[in-house]
Formats: structure tokens, sequence, C-alpha cells
């Protein structure tokens, strides 16, 4: 242990003297070929190897972003950095924001890194504090007790036979435009049953990245035709984010399995209310909200990471 330790901390002193100096060769050498980087516990993290968490790097590089290193932090296998972040897309002349990364490292390599925006939950990932308990009131899923279907769409758990499905769509030119599922372009079949796996976590009430999914079908036949992706936003309200493949859409889909898992959430006392947040141009979204019963209420905002800007979205609910 003492020298898995030592060499952590090697590395955690390249790291700096890398990230100080914008040294991405430098960088690139701590990395494992297979390095993936993303958001904690996202199963299909965006950068999946060396080259594109390098293209990444390189990015924000010649966006002018520059970052100075405050804290490192080593805990077994992991380093937790604390960076001071200047410049950048969308960032202000002299803006300075506080930002960690955590590098799990592995044979002298790191091997994944994952960006946090505030040091509480960077701690708990590098096993510094214990996780935080669920909310009050956290919803505890449960598999629907009755069909949801009606004449033209039906509603069913995910199977780990629909990542074959998702993996022919993400190989196909145009597969994945709209953003319909959360996978990147170019994944591998793994990613995918990483995803259907995350789904059926949250099923369970384990821990799961995305949450709960309920995967729409054409009446008559099983295949996964899109997803209805449910997310718990405390307080009794759940919110829903649906999505339809490419070659199924233009057949209001979207609307009747919005309609479907909404009345089964508030008819089944899951929630009080069910609510959408959608964006302002995306307009086909907008009317599907309408058609399924749901109203247009006050506008939320929310962070934006990358921007370190607020995003607004229209919010629409049925009570």
């Amino acid at each position: 242990m003492a020298g898995q330790a030592s060499a952590v901390e090697r590395l955690a002193r390249q790291v700096t003297e890398a990230v100080e100096a914008a040294d991405l060769d430098a960088l690139a050498g701590l990395l494992d070929p297979g390095v993936r980087w993303g958001p904690p516990g996202d199963p299909v993290p965006p950068c999946r190897d060396r080259e594109q968490v390098m293209t990444w790097y390189r990015r924000a590089r010649d966006a002018g972003a520059r970052a100075r290193v405050t804290e490192t932090v080593v805990c077994g296998d992991k380093l937790l950095v604390g960076l001071k972040v200047t410049g950048g897309h969308g960032a202000r002349p002299g803006q300075e924001a506080d930002r960690w990364q955590g590098f799990t490292v592995a044979d002298g390599r790191i091997t994944a890194i994952t960006g946090f925006g505030d040091r509480d939950e960077g701690a708990v990932w590098a096993g510094l504090a214990p996780a935080p308990p669920a909310p009050p009131g956290a919803v505890r899923w449960a598999a629907p007790g009755h069909r949801l279907a009606d004449d033209r769409v039906g509603l069913r758990l995910p199977e780990l036979a629909d990542a074959a499905v998702l993996h022919r769509y993400a190989s196909r030119p145009g597969g994945l435009d709209g953003s319909w599922v959360p996978l990147p372009a170019g994944v591998s079949l793994p990613d995918c049953q990483a995803l259907v796996r995350d789904w059926l976590a949250g099923w369970a009430n384990q821990r799961s990245f995305y949450g709960p999914a309920l995967i729409i079908t054409a009446a008559g036949d099983p295949a996964l035709a899109g997803l209805v992706g449910l997310y718990d936003r405390g307080r009794r309200i759940v919110e829903l984010a649906y999505g339809v493949a490419p070659d199924r859409r233009g057949r209001g889909y979207a609307t009747r399995a919005a309609r479907l898992t909404a009345r089964w959430l508030l008819h089944d006392g899951h929630a009080s209310m069910v609510e959408l947040r959608i964006g302002p141009a995306n307009t086909a979204s907008q009317r599907a909200a309408a058609a399924a019963g749901f109203t247009l209420a006050r506008p939320t905002g929310s962070p934006v990471p990358a921007t370190m800007k607020t995003g607004h979205d229209l919010r629409f609910v049925m009570r």
C-alpha cells in the first residue's frame, strides 16, 4: 500500500506540473490509452479513450482556458485535484471558477477522470466523506403493477437485449439524431449494455446515474422505439425526459408515452406532480407536451458547467 501511495503522490506532482504549464504532451503521457472521463457514475462517459480526452483538453486550451492547482489529496488509488480555472468558452474576462477533478490510478497511469463542481462531491467520491443520506420523501421506484399501453404504444421495463438495438442506432448515420438517448456517437455494445444496466439499477433503487427508464414500443411490436426517463426532483415531483428513435418519429409516440407515464405516476401515488423541462427552441417537444395534457408553468433555470452560465428551459407540469 505504501508503494501505491507513493506512486499516486508522484503522479500528483506530475499532474500539477502538466496542468499549470498547460503541457498537454506531458499530460497525455500520464493517461492510460483506455482512460475514460465523464460525470461521476456516468455509465457511458463522453470521453472513452486517451485521444478523446486529449481532444477535450486541446479545445479548452485553444479557447483560452488555464488552470492552477490549489490542492491535491491522495486517497488510496484516487487523487482529488482542486483547480482555479480562468478563460474558456463563455467565461467572462478575469472570471475564476473553482473546479475539482478526480483521477483513478492503476499501474502508474490515470485510468479514469471525473469532474466535480463541488468539493464535497469530490470528497465523497474519494472516500474522504460519507455519502449524504437520501433526501426526505425520495421516490422508492417500483415497476408499474399493470400494463401501460393504449392502442398505439406500450411501455415496458428495459431488457439487456435492448442494448443491441441501441448499438445498431448508434452505428448508423443519423441514428442518434435529436439526442433521443443518452449515448454519444461511436459507442460500443458494452457501453450500450452499461446504459441498460444503469436503468435497471434505477428500478432496483440502487446507485444509478440516469435513474429508471421505460422503453417505448409500438403496439404489437416489442422492439425498442424510444424511451422515457424518470428523475426524482424531490418534494414528490418526478421529471420525465422522453425520446423517440429517428425512424419512429411523427407517429405520436412521445405524446402517448408521456401521458401514460405521467398518469401512472400520479394515479399510483408515486408523485404529486410530473414535469417536463424542454428547451425554448424544441417546439416539437413542446407540442407533444401540450398534446399529452401538460400545462406550461414558470420557466426554470439550471447551471451549465461547461459555460458557467444558466440555461433556461420551459417547464410543463401535470398534477
